[in-house]
């Protein structure tokens, strides 16, 4: 058991404060069941409206563009709000890019890691900006698609990520001219989850690389790692401080002459999308306990939102009772168990402040899953995906995942095997016929 958990302190007020309190997380149990992702419009509305609050505030309406990482969050019906907005989304697949057109969505991005000569092609014949991360790469598209426009993302930690060194930037900046082009724009990416101050320390080295490289430029892309604190409960001060970053970055700009024609591109996700969701699961019987050792079984799993293992990343929550109404009772130090057989199968790491009377037929809601959660799920331990629910902003309440089958893992299985060659003449016989 965690000697610590015992300090952990349990939420306060979170039914009462924020768009959970205007959910009706009964009528969702009832009618969808359990594990559920809840997703509120509304907030996802409000974050928007934080951020282009501090653009406007920084004089940078007419130079600002944003653009949402889509694989955090999969979900079109979740992210349509965004276009009213003019925020557009980062793609990273051609089967991104087919479902969100046939659901609207037109404003894009192409950011990928390395790419194929097939992959460039094909972002290239869209038309859309394609970041790529390697001199061969980029001599393919020069080669191949002279109206293409150019964009590179250079590797700011000098790790293995995919990205331009900066012993390779001279190279590059020859390899344009060779070919009588200009960098349309580049991106730097730093990592995740930064403190406002470390990304302003980023705002200089970028520049530099501006002024040093490409002065010529249209566009800086900041890209993300905006930092998000899962622990705080406060909303306000959860979120990342884009008035103090935008007025550095304004400031900077300035300091180092950036034409005033440049745009500022930027990724924000979790901090536009973590606190939109929430993971409701039931409690399947009374607490569990062993010496030195009190579990909570759940309907959940680690597969449901895989991050949290893996990023040892702790999520504040609530105990709810069948009536949905917060538990107030003493509490215990208790790990979070899933149902699956595996010994590490827990929903969060580490132990949490658990109402000691907790049991069947009473609810777990873990907050801020709204990011890197529901679009994680792993198919190991045969566990089907939750459903999710989005509540827009009117307060209507709308099933747009469907619970995943008990026979999803298998979904793809082919009731007899097939023979190889016997399978290739089969398509044959298919060819010929449609001729």
């Amino acid at each position: 058991m965690n000697p610590t958990a015992a300090t952990v302190p349990t939420i306060d007020n979170q039914l009462v404060n924020g768009w959970i309190s205007k959910s009706n997380l009964a009528l969702i149990a009832q009618r969808t069941g359990t594990p559920v992702f809840v997703y509120s419009e509304a907030q996802l509305v409000k974050n928007v409206q934080r951020i282009k609050d501090a653009v406007q505030a920084a004089g940078l309406e007419n130079r600002v563009e944003f653009y949402v990482p889509f694989f955090p969050n999969s979900n079109p019906h979740i992210l349509k709000p965004l276009e009213q907005f003019g925020i557009g989304l980062l793609l990273q697949l051609p089967s991104e890019y087919e479902l969100l057109r046939r659901h609207g969505f037109s404003k894009f991005i192409v950011s990928t890691g390395h790419l194929s000569d097939d992959d460039i092609s094909f972002w290239a014949e869209t038309g859309y900006p394609m970041f790529l991360s390697s001199l061969d790469e980029i001599e393919y598209l020069l080669r191949n698609h002279s109206q293409a426009s150019i964009n590179v993302r250079f590797d700011s930690l000098s790790s293995g990520k995919p990205g331009i060194k900066y012993n390779e930037l001279k190279m590059l900046s020859d390899l344009l001219k060779k070919y009588d082009r200009e960098l349309d724009c580049f991106e730097l990416y730093c990592g995740s989850g930064n403190t406002v101050d470390n990304m302003i320390s980023i705002i200089e080295q970028v520049f530099m690389i501006f002024r040093t490289y490409f002065p010529n430029a249209k566009a800086i892309n900041f890209a993300g790692g905006f930092g998000f604190d899962y622990q705080e409960k406060n909303e306000y001060k959860k979120h990342f401080e884009w008035s103090k970053y935008l007025a550095k970055l304004c400031e900077n700009a300035e300091r180092y002459n950036i034409p005033p024609h440049v745009k500022f591109l930027f990724e924000p996700a979790r901090d536009l999308l973590g606190d939109i969701g929430a993971l409701l699961l039931s409690i399947e019987r009374s607490m569990i306990k062993h010496p030195g050792a009190n579990r909570v079984l759940t309907n959940g799993s680690r597969v449901l939102i895989p991050s949290a293992q893996y990023k040892e990343r702790r999520h504040n929550v609530i105990f709810l009772d069948s009536t949905m109404t917060e538990i107030k009772a003493q509490n215990v130090p208790a790990a979070l168990r899933g149902r699956g057989i595996l010994r590490h199968d827990y929903v969060l790491p580490g132990d949490y402040m658990v109402p000691e009377c907790i049991g069947a037929g009473d609810y777990m809601l873990i907050l801020d899953v709204g990011a890197y959660c529901a679009t994680q799920h792993m198919e190991f331990l045969n566990i089907p995906p939750a459903a999710e629910v989005l509540i827009d902003r009117e307060g209507s309440v709308y099933l747009i995942t469907e619970h995943g089958g008990k026979f999803d893992k298998w979904r793809h299985l082919l009731p007899n095997r097939k023979e190889l060659s016997n399978l290739v003449e089969e398509e044959s016989a298919v060819q010929e016929v449609s001729k």
